[in-house]
């Protein structure tokens, strides 16, 4: 048994009228499913409403089993990733459609993690005349086995809101899986409408860069700037009441900054005022809240690199290369130093020492 399992934080469950949308249209007995799992079907409201990681990974797994029984063509991740909408995240959906370029709606991403699920994080690579939008999971026990699922249903709800923003072709390119080819793999491809590779090093959307700065059609600042402000709002309020937040000494602020900076990586390489900026807030005031709270930008951001350092050493389909510039270090050379300073140990030490 995970020792992690009793103090793991629950997902907030605000997804949950998709699952039951999806369960239906696949003609699913949800309710009993919960039931199953002890969860009080009565106390589901998706504003309050969390669920267990271990739970979620069960109850999608029986989805997808009991989908497959009905042999009717349908794949369950491709039905819920399909059927997704913003109903209690409304200032997300609204940020989305009313961004200027879809760089801008990328922002969004980093709202996800506190927000629907803080075990799961995007980061956006840019390498010549390519973007990747690479989906990360951000747990120990985390292997395509027991994600699969999950990436599906992710990456279906994004190509159905590229095609929202960018037209009929959404985010074309290709999209690599970590997982192998499976049974329902036709109804993947089918929706995706774009070549798939599996068993791949990373889970990822691949586009064509310049996608990123194209002008979209639904661009309203105004609108823009007041949903950013109110999930700003949501994103503080969400922390503050999290179970144990008041027991700790992790500020709202701090959690912030962190929860950014694992969901979006690439926001280490851009400085204090690209930080201070997704914040909505001068770099000053940022830094003397920071002083005030006896912590820095620097020192946030060196926690968060040794963390996701150590997890994405771990896979050896990822090189310490790859793992240096998604971490927003200059070279291997500047990532091997820090990780040194950090752990004692080189980065390839510390891939080939036993766990």
């Amino acid at each position: 048994m995970p020792l992690h399992t009793a103090t793991e934080p629950a997902i907030p469950f605000v997804t949950v009228t998709n699952w039951v949308r999806a369960a239906t249209q696949c003609g699913l007995d949800l309710a009993s499913m919960f039931r199953d799992e002890g969860i009080d079907v009565g106390s589901l409201h998706p504003e309050t409403a969390t669920i267990q990681r271990e739970a979620m990974q069960r109850i999608m797994q029986r989805c997808v089993d009991q989908t497959r029984q009905q042999a009717n063509g349908q794949h369950f991740p491709i039905v819920l990733g399909e059927s997704f909408a913003f109903e209690y995240l409304s200032d997300i959906e609204t940020f989305i459609t009313t961004s200027a370029t879809l760089r801008d709606a990328t922002r969004s991403l980093e709202w996800i993690p506190p927000l629907v699920n803080p075990f799961m994080g995007f980061s956006l690579a840019e390498h010549g005349s390519q973007a990747r939008l690479v989906l990360q999971y951000n747990h120990p026990d985390a292997t395509p086995d027991t994600t699969w699922h999950f990436t599906e249903a992710v990456f279906t709800t994004t190509i159905k809101f590229s095609r929202l923003l960018l037209g009929p072709e959404g985010l074309t390119g290709k999209v690599t899986l970590r997982h192998p080819r499976h049974i329902n793999s036709d109804a993947v491809e089918r929706f995706f409408q774009t070549p798939v590779e599996y068993d791949a090093p990373v889970d990822a959307l691949w586009f064509d860069r310049s996608m990123l700065d194209r002008p979209l059609r639904g661009a309203f600042p105004v609108l823009n700037q007041l949903a950013a402000q109110r999930v700003a709002q949501q994103l503080a309020q969400r922390t503050e009441h999290a179970p144990g937040a008041q027991d700790t000494n992790t500020s709202p602020l701090i959690t912030q900054i962190t929860q950014l900076f694992v969901s979006r990586p690439v926001m280490m390489r851009l400085g204090l005022d690209a930080l201070a900026d997704a914040l909505d807030m001068h770099s000053r005031t940022l830094q003397r809240r920071l002083k005030d709270l006896g912590d820095s930008h620097s020192s946030i951001q060196d926690r968060v690199r040794y963390q996701l350092a150590q997890q994405w050493l771990g896979n050896d389909a990822l090189s310490i290369e790859d793992i240096s510039e998604q971490l927003g270090f200059s070279d291997r050379r500047s990532f091997t130093q820090a990780f040194t300073r950090w752990s004692g140990q080189t980065p390839s030490q510390f891939r080939r020492s036993p766990i």
